[in-house]
């Protein structure tokens, strides 16, 4: 069996992203989430705008296992489940250390503008997705 692919983002969690129990507020995960994924398309060539960015969320599925508490640094390790031709089956955790805290997944779908419907991944994402996220027998 192949070792998981995967890349890992540190992300500063910061006061105002805590609840009044001084815990990361549950609804901060997802944007927490679209900013690590943001840094790394950006790290990857894939910055704002780039034609593949034009994502819509179609299932986005949390589960919370130990409350982040106070601020600092948070680890979001991702990785991807399935690339389709048009979608993406991206996993995720969210960790300290070896204290895991959240992990789910998240399914989008790329898609085209101006017709608004499902478009193709192109083929240079294609190749950075599956050299970088996608492990062969996944």
């Amino acid at each position: 069996m192949s070792e998981q692919k995967s890349h890992t983002e540190h992300i500063e969690i910061f006061f105002d992203d805590l609840d009044a129990l001084g815990m990361l507020y549950h609804g901060r995960y997802a944007a927490i989430l679209e900013r690590g994924l943001t840094l790394y398309f950006a790290k990857v060539g894939l910055a704002f705008g780039h034609e593949d960015t034009n994502l819509l969320v179609r299932e986005l599925a949390i589960t919370f296992d130990r409350s982040v508490v106070g601020p600092g640094p948070v680890d979001l390790t991702f990785w991807l489940e399935k690339l389709g031709t048009t979608s993406a089956v991206v996993g995720f955790r969210f960790h300290r250390g070896e204290t895991e805290h959240a992990h789910g997944r998240r399914v989008v779908v790329k898609y085209d503008p101006r017709t608004g419907k499902p478009a193709a991944w192109t083929e240079p994402s294609r190749r950075v997705f599956v050299a970088d996220l996608l492990t062969e027998s996944a």
